[in-house]
């Protein structure tokens, strides 16, 4: 009983899970959160775009940053990078509550699950700038360190994109997506589950026909 006790005032004076955790009452405060993330995540998108042209990757559809120009390159891609993740974090959202609407339990705590995918993006932006310190010290023509695909020699298989999604920074982001739904949102630990396998999955879908079509980095 003492050890619990203990385990609850341990959890309880730690920042980082009050910070995660705590109910967010404001909506504004949620969007700007929202922005930021997105923001960070198109700088580095920049920083990988950028070791990857340097390495002689072809991710600049054949030019290269002299030909674009370093003020056009940097702007283009934050800007690409940044509305890539906030349009995903809106689709999320979106999809989150038209499932649990679905359900016909009851309203839809929006704010809950604003909180969930902000929960979820901080471990994907930490992922992405860890990546992206990592890709500017070695020489390696890879962008993704954290994930299986290491072990896939041809970079262009549809194997290597498929490794690729088994992240270490994206599976601790959807185990923290589906314990936020739960406790935030208030959502059952179960549809939390089938929820979060069922966006993961749409990931997937969506992240091996980018990489087939060219527009996406494995």
């Amino acid at each position: 009983m003492e050890l619990k006790v203990e385990a609850n005032a341990e959890i309880k004076n730690n920042k980082l899970v009050q910070y995660l955790f705590k109910k967010e009452e404001r909506v504004h405060k949620l969007i700007i959160s929202l922005l930021i993330l997105s923001l960070i995540a198109g700088i580095e998108t920049t920083l990988l775009l950028y070791s990857a042209d340097q390495k002689g990757m072809n991710v600049l559809n054949g030019m290269s940053i002299s030909e674009i120009g370093v003020m056009s390159f940097a702007i283009n891609t934050i800007v690409m990078g940044a509305l890539g993740l906030l349009v995903t974090f809106i689709i999320q959202i979106i999809i989150v509550c038209l499932l649990f609407l679905f359900s016909k339990e009851r309203l839809v705590n929006i704010k809950g699950i604003c909180q969930a995918v902000i929960n979820a993006g901080i471990c994907i932006v930490v992922g992405s700038g860890v990546n992206a310190i990592i890709a500017l010290l070695v020489k390696s023509k890879e962008t993704t360190f954290t994930s299986l695909s290491l072990l896939v020699h041809d970079k262009t298989s549809i194997l290597h994109t498929f490794m690729a999604e088994f992240e270490l920074f994206y599976i601790v982001s959807l185990i923290l997506f589906s314990y936020s739904l739960e406790k935030l949102a208030l959502i059952k630990r179960k549809k939390a589950l089938i929820i979060t396998i069922f966006i993961a999955l749409i990931s997937l879908v969506f992240h091996m026909l980018t990489v087939a079509s060219g527009t996406y980095l494995k």
